[in-house]
């Protein structure tokens, strides 16, 4: 190379260099700028848009906080949001310290009249607390003591007022456990690599009862399975609706006090289903029940106020 070659290589070089680190200040720079701007839309701008979409009338679901990261980001909520509002229902946020802490259960009566809550969601999250069923303290995660509390409360609550209930993975755990059924742990176990994964795996419904007559079918080829727990000795009055691989509980269901509400739990996620057609029949059949019981709310407030 000659030094004129030289003289030329060298500047050439520098603007190279000077260019790379231009590109990569620009990343540095413009990428939190979208990520942040994309928080902004997710947090703030998407639930005022969806909550425009629901009709006024439309019968108010309360809904328990996620614990997880999932759900402190917003994506627990997003998710819901946007099934709930397809079905025609509005989702009432509810903190798990809104009725005390420790949890008053006249509070949370108290707090059902004052949101006017038809109808109770209950989805995923950390570990129920074992010690409100029996099981291992030493093979749990993200325990919420609080949240449990809170939750059977508001199931007990519910149920007492003909309320229909969904719960969907933890939120099928936490209603057992409300009825006085156990929790089985599936970690440890031969079951865990087929219940823990997004790929799905098939469920088997029991015919002849209300998830089955309500989905049209006996089996589900594929579902969204997630879980590291599952229901283990049904509670008093609970059904078991349906089963996955290695016969473990995959759904179960009860009535309401006076009958008028339904209540169903369901370990897998429809709600990231790769059939909407079939499974977010669940949702929309929630929502009809929660409008069956805002009417009969709405009916006994018009008659103590004449």
């Amino acid at each position: 190379m000659s030094k004129n070659d030289e003289k030329v290589g060298a500047p050439t070089q520098a603007v190279r260099r000077a260019g790379r680190v231009r590109r990569w200040l620009r990343r540095i720079v413009i990428t939190p700028g979208i990520l942040l701007c994309a928080y902004i839309l997710f947090r703030l701008i998407y639930p005022f848009w969806i909550d425009a979409r629901v009709p006024a009338d439309a019968p108010r679901i309360a809904f328990s906080l996620d614990n997880t990261l999932l759900g402190r980001i917003g994506v627990t909520d997003a998710t819901y949001q946007r099934v709930m509002t397809a079905a025609g229902g509005r989702l009432i946020t509810l903190r798990p310290d809104a009725a005390g802490e420790p949890v008053d259960p006249n509070a949370v009566e108290a707090l059902l009249d004052e949101k006017r809550i038809d109808g109770l969601l209950l989805t995923g999250g950390g570990d129920v607390d074992p010690e409100l069923y029996g099981g291992d303290p030493n093979a749990t995660m993200l325990v919420h003591r609080l949240r449990d509390d809170f939750e059977i409360a508001l199931i007990r609550a519910a149920r007492k007022r003909d309320l229909p209930m969904l719960g969907i993975c933890r939120g099928c755990q936490i209603l057992n456990i409300a009825f006085g059924g156990t929790v089985r742990n599936l970690r440890k176990g031969p079951h865990i690599k087929q219940h823990l994964l997004l790929k799905g795996h098939p469920v088997d419904l029991e015919p002849g009862i209300v998830l089955a007559e309500l989905l049209g079918v006996i089996r589900l080829p594929r579902v969204v399975s997630l879980h590291g727990n599952a229901v283990a000795e049904p509670g008093s009055d609970i059904r078991i609706a349906a089963t996955g691989p290695g016969g473990i509980v995959e759904a179960i269901e009860a009535d309401s006090a006076g009958g008028k509400g339904w209540i169903l739990g369901i370990q897998w996620h429809p709600e990231l289903t790769f059939d909407k057609h079939v499974q977010h029949k669940v949702f929309e059949a929630f929502v009809n029940r929660a409008g069956e019981a805002r009417r009969r709310r709405r009916s006994t407030d018009v008659r103590i106020q004449e």
